[in-house]
Formats: C-alpha cells, structure tokens, sequence
C-alpha cells in the first residue's frame, strides 16, 4: 500500500470503487441457481473443500495477516443454517468469509452479475459459491428459491449489504433494510461482521493486514410485522458494524470524503 491516500464521493449508496471494469452480461434464460448434475457437484465439493479453501487459508495467513475475533459465537449455531452481514472492504470479502468465519461449512456469496460475467469462468465462480443477484422476476423467483435450499442444507449465505467495493474504508456506509427480508421472512439466525485493518510496520507496500470481528448471534423477532423485524435486524446489524469499525485499531489507509457531484465535475 505506502503512501495513504483521499478519494472522493458524492453518493454514499452507488459509488463503487472496486476498480474491477467489467462489462456485464445477463443471465442466459436457462441458468440454474442451484445445479442438480451430479458432476457438477462432485468437482464443485473438490474444488471448494480441497483446493480453493486451504489455498486460501494460506494466502489469508501470510499476505493479509488474517485475525479473527469472535469465533465462540459461531459455536453457538451449530447445526444451523445461516446468514452473514459484513461490512464491503476489499474484493477478498468473499473468500475471506469462506475460509475464517464460516468454520468449516459450506458458504454461498450473494454477489453482483458482474461476477457471472467474465467469459468461461462461471461454472468455475458458481462451483464456488457464488448466488447472483437477480436482475428480472423470474431471476429473483430462482434467486429466493436458492436462499431457501442453501439454508435448508445449514449451510451459510453471505451477504454484503453495502454492495459496492470500497478498498480499506474504515466507516460503515448507511444501507437499506431490503436484504434482510431473507432470514425476517425465514426465521433464520445472521451474524455481523466487520473487517478492520491494522497497519503495517515492515512491507508496507503489501495489502493492510485484516481483523475480522463476529457478532453474536441475532435472530428476527417473528412475533412482529415482517417489515418492523427486517428494519429491526438491520439497525442491530447496522450497529454491530458501527461499533467495531470506530476501534482505534482501525488504520485508515484511504480516506473517503464526501464531495457534491457537481465539484467532482
């Protein structure tokens, strides 16, 4: 990394600063969310188990000086499927979570069609775990569907509720309540997390090295309205996020400051 340094936005909900560039192509009419080929699952549990998982370990270990706090709580939802709310720091996010927080369990990735849509690679990211984010009805019908099944297997389903990638930001951007339809509407239990970042001494010129904080458990209260338990589990959520990204532990290695668009232009 080195020098820190300022980048500027005007729109807190829709900027997105990943840099990735890619040109996004739709769904074919014919996608599965979930794929039923016994082959297909088969390398799907080899790559994901015996390859990309302890590969990425290793490369979490030695260049991002992964540091977890909060294991015991994922203790408590053994034997559960869940839901993971994490704050949208680096494109490391997702794999991140699949090695250090999800304990051995099977993940899945709530993630844009940008990640569907580099040529000959999406068998290869849907082996992986990733859930594209529905774009049509019929879509968001497969979409709600795969949630279901995911969590029915107690397995666990991640989601970024800022959406877009904003490298090393140390504050929580403010979100919406409409991801978190899926465990109000479910009865499931999330957790929150929040990745920080510690500064480097020596090779500073390598990515921050990463704390991954977990929450407890929250589960929806099912005895209200849908929408007062999906606006209550988001402020909970929300809060979590808040209260470990302000440790003082926490580097700022870019800063984000808010510009009105018009002195951007």
């Amino acid at each position: 990394m080195g020098k820190e340094r300022i980048v500027y936005y005007s729109d807190p909900l829709n900027d997105d600063f990943a840099g990735t560039k890619i040109k996004w192509k739709p769904l074919p009419d014919n996608f599965k969310y979930v794929s039923r080929n016994i082959f297909f699952r088969a390398i799907a549990t080899v790559l994901y188990r015996i390859v990309a998982i302890p590969v990425l370990w290793i490369v979490g270990k030695l260049f991002y000086g992964v540091k977890v706090k909060g294991k015991r709580n994922i203790k408590k939802l053994k034997g559960k499927g869940y839901f993971v709310y994490g704050n949208h720091t680096s494109v490391c996010d997702a794999w991140v979570t699949q090695c250090f927080v999800n304990r051995g369990r099977r993940g899945y990735i709530v993630a844009s069609q940008d990640a569907t849509s580099l040529t000959g690679i999406r068998p290869l990211v849907m082996m992986l775990g990733c859930i594209p984010v529905p774009m049509n009805a019929e879509e968001r019908r497969k979409f709600t569907d795969c949630v279901k099944y995911r969590i029915a297997q107690k397995a666990t389903v991640t989601i970024f509720p800022e959406k877009h990638i904003w490298k090393y930001s140390t504050h929580i951007r403010p979100f919406p309540d409409d991801s978190f339809v899926y465990p109000s509407t479910l009865g499931a239990p999330s957790i929150a997390i929040c990745t920080t970042y510690r500064r480097r001494k020596i090779f500073k010129n390598l990515a921050p090295r990463m704390t991954v904080h977990i929450s407890n458990p929250f589960y929806p209260n099912m005895n209200k309205p849908l929408a007062e338990r999906r606006a209550e589990l988001r402020k909970e959520i929300y809060d979590y996020m808040i209260s470990y990204s302000a440790e003082m532990e926490n580097y700022e290695y870019i800063s984000y400051i808010y510009k009105p668009k018009e002195e951007n232009e």
